[in-house]
């Protein structure tokens, strides 16, 4: 008589004890080995949030292109049992130094990425909640050639992957991106595949202390041609989520990367897209938003099936920003990091004393006035420019930043994509910033930020 195979013993429970089993399992790091056990295992601990432990969202880092420290833009006080956050990085063995002229400097903290309380710079990874770093070794270029492409045609920007949950250690990811221009590039290539299959990419192990060039194989049909996909894009970002590395890496597609697996997808973005797009996470998973003349386009990333789709959440109004009428300080602050470098070399000037106004800002209550302040003034209004800074990372708030020419009176704006409420949180221009520098560009590439989300558990791969 044949027996039954009973191999598989987990596949004879009921979903939702195999749910309640998986719950139990305390560790994240073996929960998350335990995604890769089969696809039914997957979709339970994903559609669970099993693995779900939130970092505190802290604030933003926010860096300048003619500013050499990162400033950080925050609620002023630290709940308790948090650490404090801080841009001025002093910690690091090359702090940043002022010359006797009071204008040149010795050095910069620019910050290429950010993932899980980790940041990228050139030469570090740094995470400021434990005043822990690494000296990242300079990248060895393979000089004959990048990915199946000759070599000068491209351009690199570097990426973090980092889960506490699953590892203290991280990867930086080198992704090459085609620049601007058709100097130096055979009329035959324009027609090549972009990205090319296998993609060679070098990858950084903190494991293994060291680069590797690693052969990543494409699943499904390539983003376009050469010819198509070298468009210039000015703020590239990425998202690291679930073990995939999503990197809006140039043009209109999105590059989806999986280390464990050695393969890669090129997911195409949202049709009907603007100039000036952003790639992040939020409460959902992962989000792609773009500005649509007065409107701003927001998508969410379906994953639920073998097919990857955006899936439109809504068009939001920006006039209420626009309308916006009058400077507030507070309940954010920025921390002035580069007013107190430069302070000894400025002018007998004193800093404004900021009045905080008495609101606070309160994530979890959807309770908030009307829009009270976002009244139609019937004058001219200076040029505008609204850029994005980031999403929350577990709500489904969008926030923005509104400036004049120059970046003056930049303020940040959180934008409730539920409720269509919009909070001012305050100013995030530098003090002073004028009496050392002719004014922060009026380009959306002068200003970069970042969604910070603190981790403190793990030091074991940094040291201080």
């Amino acid at each position: 008589m044949e027996q039954a195979d009973h191999g598989d013993l987990a596949a004879l429970l009921p979903e939702d004890v195999l749910a309640d089993v998986l719950r139990r399992v305390a560790e994240p790091r073996w929960l998350a080995l335990s995604r890769c056990v089969c696809k039914a295992w997957r979709a339970i601990i994903d559609g669970g949030s099993l693995l779900r432990t939130e970092l505190p969202f802290s604030g933003f880092f926010i860096t300048f292109a003619e500013l050499c420290l990162p400033e950080f833009f925050a609620r002023p006080l630290s709940p308790l049992g948090r650490p404090a956050i801080s841009g001025k990085l002093d910690f690091l063995p090359t702090p940043i130094k002022v010359c006797s002229d009071g204008w040149s400097l010795d050095g910069d903290y620019y910050i290429q990425d950010h993932c899980n309380g980790l940041l990228l710079l050139d030469g570090y990874v740094v995470n400021p909640a434990t005043r822990c770093w690494n000296a990242l070794p300079v990248c060895p270029h393979n000089h004959t050639g990048d990915g199946g492409i000759v070599h000068g045609i491209l351009t690199h920007d570097y990426y973090l992957a980092f889960d506490p949950k699953v590892s203290s250690h991280y990867h930086v990811f080198e992704i090459p991106y085609l620049r601007w221009g058709k100097d130096g590039i055979d009329p035959l290539d324009e027609t090549s595949e972009w990205p090319p299959s296998p993609y060679i990419l070098h990858v950084f192990s903190s494991r293994r202390g060291c680069w590797e060039e690693r052969l990543f194989v494409r699943e499904g049909d390539a983003a376009g041609t050469l010819a198509k996909a070298r468009v210039y894009e000015s703020r590239l970002h990425s998202v690291y989520w679930r073990g995939y590395l999503y990197v809006h890496c140039q043009g209109d597609f999105i590059m989806r990367i999986s280390l464990s697996e050695d393969k890669y997808s090129a997911i195409k973005a949202p049709m009907g897209v603007g100039d000036t797009n952003y790639i992040g996470l939020s409460e959902k998973g992962v989000y792609f938003a773009s500005f649509v003349k007065n409107h701003i386009r927001v998508c969410i990333l379906n994953e639920s099936s073998n097919q990857l789709e955006w899936i439109l959440k809504h068009d939001y109004d920006l006039k209420p920003i626009q309308m916006f009428d009058r400077q507030v300080h507070g309940p954010w602050i920025l921390q002035d990091i580069n007013y107190g470098v430069f302070r000894s070399h400025l002018p007998n000037i004193n800093k404004e004393e900021v009045i905080h106004e008495k609101f606070e800002w309160n994530s979890d209550d959807d309770d908030f006035p009307k829009n009270e302040d976002m009244v139609e003034v019937h004058r001219r209004h200076p040029y505008f420019e609204i850029e994005i800074l980031g999403f929350h990372p577990y709500k489904e708030i969008l926030f923005l930043s509104r400036s004049e020419t120059f970046k003056l009176k930049a303020m940040a704006f959180a934008y409730h994509l539920n409720s269509f409420n919009i909070e001012s949180l305050g100013s995030i221009y530098p003090s002073c910033h004028r009496y050392f520098d002719s004014g922060l560009a009026n380009e959306a590439r002068e200003i970069e930020s970042f969604p910070y989300t603190p981790c403190v558990g793990s030091k074991r791969s940094h040291k201080e």
